[in-house]
């Protein structure tokens, strides 16, 4: 399930007083910067007011343990005719052991909650964060979790590499390398502009170009980054196990050169993601952002109230009640979702893990076969030389759409910001390999056609594929929507998708016909919809890569 929360969770060296004094200024210079475009009583605030405004209320908690843990959370919440704004901020500080180092956690959300039915409104990356990274150390454990990119010289490198191998921590971290052609201060703005999304979920480093070259012989060339590329390091990174280094994306210049902004929101997807994913650490497991009591209206208990103010107040307090109950119902119907969507995920991993390794041994035992003849022929030697082509396969579902562009027979004229979001979940490295080898198939399957070698259609080409041709699994391939769909006309118009205007003069043809890039089922598991015209102009074309579309179970 793709999130449109901002987590953001970090530790400081900060005291608990100090901690939680800098959470209460920030959150009011917040607040003051938010009153310019909406109606926020600042005073109110001041005064420990829970209504702020029409629609705006803060609620807030502090608490204090018998062990000595001090907590203290903030919750806004700003509402409209759909659902409302909620932003909750927690400062944790847990008893600390007379030889432990002072930790005090901060964890931030902002998400929206929808009340009526809709798109999912995505959480930009919030003020609040900006400032309380600008005002606090932050920290991954070991890592730096700045408001921008951190340059590292050669006496850093040692930091660096402890810090990437570092098995708690919980969060990417990104490594930006410098320009060959571009000056170092230049690029070095550049990266802050492909960044710029990352902070709270990252961290973030620039190579200057001393450091560079000593780095990569330190990590190796598999994990490097050059030649003004940025990557990306999970977590549980090991430099001794080579196969690792495909896990840890590699963002060319090239790509960042050519569009900055996109970039930078391809570089925060999959951290966004991880973070807000993740599970929380370990003094944070026990906490909910609805722990939030309702804060009853500041007065002075020698002043008699009358019957009015008694009735608003009581109105809301009742108010507030009713939010947290809402809270806690939307906090359990997510928690239900992400679980069945894991569950989901969880089941077409293994599918496709089982479908994966039975052809690793039908490909193993062909070989073994083929030596054997070979040395039966007397040609020993020759079943032991290597391949004279390496294939790479790409691990990015953009890269995809650029080697697209070297098949003659087929055309990608999707939406691509609609594949790079995919590109945000850690699958897709996966479904970036799926689809180019669709892509090959289809290349093949459209040639036998032109040549006149081949006479059915895509789904038959891959249901009965001829030795040594390119080709997918049949059972993934669905030459047609149900009739469900069909006859709904929302559904059938998610899926007239565009093509040049040769093939249809309007521009968009209907595309029933689609492939499963993950899964056997389920929303979360893309899906890749295409019309077969090979008998007309050529080629096939793919209008969509993306997350599956509509059909009547979420209609």
């Amino acid at each position: 399930m793709i999130t449109g929360r901002y987590r953001m969770v970090f530790h400081s060296a900060l005291a608990p007083a100090d901690a939680f004094a800098t959470a209460t200024r920030e959150l009011r210079s917040w607040l003051t910067a938010k009153s310019k475009h909406r109606a926020i009583d600042i005073a109110a605030y001041d005064a420990g007011h829970s209504q702020l405004g029409k629609g705006i209320l803060l609620l807030h908690n502090a608490r204090a343990e018998g062990d000595g843990t001090q907590t203290r959370q903030w919750q806004l919440r700003e509402h409209d005719e759909n659902g409302y704004w909620l932003s909750s901020l927690v400062v944790h500080a847990p008893a600390k052991p007379a030889d432990a180092q002072q930790r005090t956690w901060f964890w931030l959300d902002v998400e929206y909650v929808r009340r009526t039915d809709g798109e999912e409104m995505r959480a930009g990356l919030p003020g609040i964060a900006r400032k309380l990274l600008a005002a606090v150390n932050a920290y991954d454990h070991w890592a730096e979790l700045a408001p921008r990119p951190i340059l590292i010289r050669p006496d850093r490198i040692e930091h660096l590499l402890e810090i990437l191998t570092d098995e708690e921590r919980r969060l990417p971290v990104v490594i930006a390398s410098p320009h060959s052609k571009i000056p170092f201060d230049t690029w070095h703005k550049v990266i802050e502009q492909a960044t710029k999304y990352l902070h709270g979920i990252a961290s973030i480093y620039i190579l200057d170009p001393v450091t560079e070259k000593t780095f990569n012989a330190e990590i190796g060339s598999s994990f490097g980054v050059w030649g003004g590329a940025v990557r990306t390091y999970l977590p549980g990174l090991d430099f001794a196990v080579e196969d690792d280094a495909r896990r840890h994306r590699v963002l060319s210049s090239a790509r960042i050169e050519a569009d900055v902004h996109r970039s930078a929101g391809l570089l925060a997807g999959l951290p966004r993601q991880l973070s807000a994913d993740s599970r929380l650490p370990k003094p944070l497991s026990r906490l909910s952002r609805a722990d939030v009591a309702p804060t009853a209206t500041s007065r002075d208990s020698t002043i008699p109230l009358d019957h009015s103010t008694i009735v608003e107040e009581l109105r809301q307090e009742n108010s507030e009640l009713r939010e947290l109950l809402e809270l806690f119902d939307y906090e359990e119907r997510t928690l239900r979702g992400e679980s069945a969507d894991l569950r989901d995920d969880l089941l077409d991993t293994a599918a496709e893990l089982e479908t994966a390794n039975q052809k690793i041994a039908e490909l193993s035992d062909w070989v073994r076969t083929l030596r054997k003849r070979l040395e039966f022929a007397g040609k020993a030697a020759e079943a032991w030389v290597p391949a004279e082509e390496q294939t790479v396969l790409p691990t990015q579902l953009p890269e995809v759409l650029e080697l697209m562009d070297g098949l003659e027979r087929v055309e990608f004229t999707g939406d691509i910001d609609v594949v790079w979001k995919l590109d945000e979940r850690a699958q897709s490295s996966t479904w970036a390999q799926t689809t180019w080898q669709v892509a090959l198939a289809m290349q093949e399957y459209a040639d036998a056609v032109a040549d006149g070698k081949f006479h059915g259609d895509f789904r038959r080409w891959c249901l009965e594929p001829a030795d040594g041709v390119a080709a997918i699994s049949a059972g993934k391939v669905k030459t047609e929507e149900s009739e469900t769909v069909r006859k709904n006309a929302k559904m059938r118009g998610q899926r007239e998708l565009p093509v040049p205007r040769e093939v249809d003069p309007s521009g968009r043809t209907y595309m029933g016909a689609h492939i499963r890039i993950a899964g056997s089922g389920g929303m979360s598991a893309p899906r890749l919809h295409y019309y077969d015209d090979v008998r007309g102009t050529g080629k096939i074309y793919i209008g969509y890569l993306g997350p599956h579309l509509d059909v009547k179970s979420t209609n």
